[in-house]
């Protein structure tokens, strides 16, 4: 690793018996004293947020921004602005002990911190790979959670050295160039040649181009036809606009575009150097050499079992349920399996039904192994998680999912003598669609995996029926939760996964033959199979109902830094400030109303528009007459569209007023 810059994080620990406090030095200079770890923090630096958060300290967190609401214990948390638009007022309300900013905002957060006695901790989120791993064990320390932190650091270590390994067998004639594109001005652009992005991908077997040093270098055609990339990407915040221009210029004659494909990764793993740095690389990697890595003849390590742990589950005819970890494709995998006392009958929307069943399972593949199962279809993934595991496919029903199986949740409800136990993993990222309305293209199963056990006897009846039971559940908790289609997330709450799998152990016991709504066992599979994925998302995504007005609008596919008509930091203030705090919820009524619009559900908007002027004559301090037409995005439906026009006209009108 290179040697890092002296203004990164200098560690002294003071020990006597235990740690009594954690002395640092910051990127701004300053030596900061730790007597114990803070108990209210309000980061402003996401990488931070999510070293922290990784790290098991998000109960320390007071306040975040927008951006970092998905983490696990964040759901909730007051938003003090986006990491470019810190609210110092909202900060200050919030009484933190400690204000982690970046340095761009180290001489503000001074000013504005007025009679105040929080610390300033100053962190740099521009780092390379290295210091971004100080970064992590300067967090550690502070918070008391060392090891927890040099756990990271070892998982993120561990990637690196599996694709550095894996890519050192590529002959240097067959690695591929790849780039990064972001947005310009008028245009797009790409990152800097020591920019973390650009050392990112180099660690994942790529060959950047001869671009700028440090900052982002506007793009011209003739600049990206002499470098001639094998692979293009971007975050997927901005994936939809690149790909808008892209396709409507020659640009899209690019060798690389020939297929009409911008491979695309969450904004967080591409923006941020920090805990996930190595899984990102290593799903960076897999994308650009998918041909290479399902090679089998090129693995670095065994395919085999690494280790498993039990789990608590108490049903009767259950012999022992466990979570088996084994590295497949050079990979970790994690595999919930459920062995039985005797043999059961299923009924499984991955194999149908079947008698002699001595186990089942949910087996969770990560993401550098996707685009390598996608090329093997699922028959041969299967079957080679069965040679690795011992197996037997004709005795055993396993669903495959994308969720992690260290997210899954059990769920339990009795009535008398009836129980029902559901164990569900959840994710909605990638491929949340609206059944009837979007466009099926995959055959692979699951990202809503449910496995349904009970301690009474399902007839074929009753177990066949109770998936229309637990399908009706699912899409109930998402629409509860406005989980959006991703192929049409303006028009569309999302009904499932559009690859869910669903499997019904018909049990042991007293005989049941309904299993429907109407029915007590019906009630409890519902009620499981609800909580459960909404305690899954959670987990999985960081989704609450909860979710802040930012979130949602991002899931609709609308970025408010990515638009044009005002300036985006006043658009925070107003979804921000307590002074306008009708905004937010004018904004949050416009998302209902706009899906009832559409359903036909609601069609007189002419309540709507008056509210719409109302607002804007709010915002503006003055009246407003009529809603100008500011936001330039003809794709939007006219409820979202009017709310935002009304919003911008305010903000145009209160201007011009000032």
């Amino acid at each position: 690793m290179k040697k890092l810059r002296l203004s990164v994080l200098l560690i002294f620990l003071c020990v006597a018996g235990q740690l009594d406090a954690a002395t640092i030095t910051d990127d701004a200079g300053q030596k900061l004293d730790f007597p114990a770890p803070p108990a209210r923090v309000v980061s402003v630096v996401p990488s931070v947020t999510e070293a922290i958060c990784f790290m098991g300290a998000s109960g320390s967190l007071a306040g975040v921004t927008y951006q970092d609401t998905d983490f696990e214990g964040t759901a909730g948390l007051p938003v003090v602005g986006g990491p470019l638009t810190p609210r110092f007022g909202i900060i200050n309300e919030l009484d933190p002990d400690l204000l982690i900013v970046a340095p761009r905002d180290f001489e503000r957060a001074k000013a504005e911190r007025k009679d105040h006695t929080y610390q300033i901790l100053v962190i740099d989120d521009n780092v390379s790979l290295a210091e971004s791993e100080a970064h992590i064990g300067a967090i550690g320390k502070i918070f008391d959670k060392t090891s927890e932190a040099d756990a990271i650091i070892r998982g993120n270590r561990e990637f690196l050295e599996t694709i550095g390994m894996k890519t050192e067998r590529i002959p240097k004639d067959r690695r591929k160039k790849a780039i990064l594109l972001t947005l310009a001005p008028g245009g797009i652009a790409t990152v800097g040649g020591k920019s973390f992005q650009a050392e990112m991908i180099r660690a994942a077997g790529g060959i950047t181009g001869d671009f700028t040093e440090e900052a982002a270098e506007p793009l011209t055609l003739e600049k990206l036809r002499d470098f001639d990339p094998d692979f293009i990407f971007a975050s997927h915040t901005e994936h939809a606009q690149i790909k808008t221009f892209l396709e409507g210029t020659e640009w899209r004659e690019l060798r690389a575009l020939k297929d009409g494909y911008l491979h695309s990764f969450p904004g967080p793993l591409v923006n941020r150097a920090s805990a996930h740095v190595g899984y990102f690389v290593a799903w960076l990697s897999s994308e650009i050499y998918s041909g290479e890595f399902a090679d089998r003849s090129k693995l670095v390590y065994p395919e085999e079992i690494l280790s498993e742990r039990a789990i608590s589950l108490d049903v009767p005819y259950v012999d022992r349920a466990r979570i088996v970890e084994s590295r497949i494709l050079d990979f970790v995998h994690r595999t919930l399996l459920i062995d039985f006392k005797r043999p059961q009958m299923i009924v499984s929307t991955v194999d149908g039904g079947h008698d002699n069943i001595l186990a089942v399972g949910n087996s969770y593949s990560p993401t550098p192994t996707w685009s390598i199962y996608h090329k093997l279809g699922f028959d041969k993934s299967q079957s080679d998680l069965f040679e690795v595991l011992k197996l037997d496919k004709n005795k055993v029903d396993v669903m495959l999912t994308g969720a992690d199986m260290n997210n899954v949740v059990i769920k339990t409800a009795s009535y008398r003598d009836m129980t029902a136990t559901a164990l569900v993993t959840a994710g909605v990222e990638g491929n949340a669609i609206r059944t009837s309305k979007d466009t099926g293209s995959w055959y692979e199963p699951g990202t809503i995996n449910v496995l349904i056990l009970t301690n009474h006897r399902l007839s074929e009846q009753a177990a066949t029926r109770a998936i229309i039971t637990v399908t009706e559940a699912k899409t109930a908790a998402l629409w509860d939760m406005d989980i959006r289609s991703v192929q049409t997330p303006l028009e569309n709450p999302a009904t499932g996964t559009g690859t869910d799998t669903v499997v019904i152990v018909a049990g042991e016991g007293v005989s049941l033959d309904g299993s429907g709504g109407h029915t007590k066992m019906g009630e409890l599979i519902a009620d499981v199979v609800y909580r459960g994925v909404l305690d899954a998302l959670l987990k999985q995504n960081g989704k609450t109902q909860r979710r802040n007005v930012f979130e949602r609008l991002e899931e609709r596919g609308i970025f408010i830094p990515n638009m044009t008509g005002f300036t985006y930091s006043d658009m925070e203030e107003l979804l921000l400030s307590p002074t306008y705090k009708e905004c937010q919820g004018f904004l949050e009524s416009a998302f209902s109303l706009s899906d009832a619009h559409i359903m036909g559900q609601l069609r007189d908007l002419s309540y709507f528009d008056k509210s719409a002027l109302q607002i804007a004559s709010d915002i503006a301090g003055r009246p407003v007459e009529r809603i100008e037409e500011i936001i330039p995005r003809d794709d939007l439906p006219i409820v979202l569209k009017t709310a935002l026009d009304a919003l911008a006209t305010g903000l145009k009108y209160r201007g011009e007023a000032k």
